[in-house]
């Protein structure tokens, strides 16, 4: 399903290199973002590994020497994260059934697509429950 969300201007940036190594960043900067949104302190746990496991899948996917760069907002109750990476795929490329599972459980819908070399997915979690990316 085409992405057909822009973050604002006011969205918390991050960046990294596509290794496993920095997810703790991505995470540390979710939780963060995820407080701002008046979430349970289950939320952002929960929001700390739909981050993870989000970055797992662009990087398990990134072109050489890529950068995982994610966008991440509040809106009203619901945390927003926009996260992409440079790819060599030409198509969007199927995930790892036990993480997208994973993934899927924790925020609902996901948003993916591959556009001018760039993977990029949508997801969002509100307060009270998942809602549609």
């Amino acid at each position: 399903m085409p992405i057909m969300i822009e973050a604002p201007n006011d969205a918390v940036e991050v960046g990294f290199p596509a290794d496993t190594a920095n997810m703790a960043i991505a995470r540390t900067v979710a939780a963060a973002v995820a407080a701002r949104a008046d979430l349970t302190v289950d939320q952002i746990e929960d929001v700390r590994l739909a981050i993870d496991e989000a970055a797992a899948y662009l990087i398990t996917h990134a072109s050489p020497d890529a950068r995982v760069r994610g966008r991440l907002w509040v809106e009203g109750p619901t945390f927003h994260a926009l996260l992409s990476c440079s790819t060599d795929a030409t198509s969007t490329p199927e995930p790892e059934a036990f993480s997208w599972t994973v993934l899927s459980a924790l925020v609902g819908d996901i948003d993916r697509e591959i556009v001018d070399e760039d993977l990029t997915m949508h997801w969002a979690l509100a307060r009270d429950h998942s809602v549609s990316a």
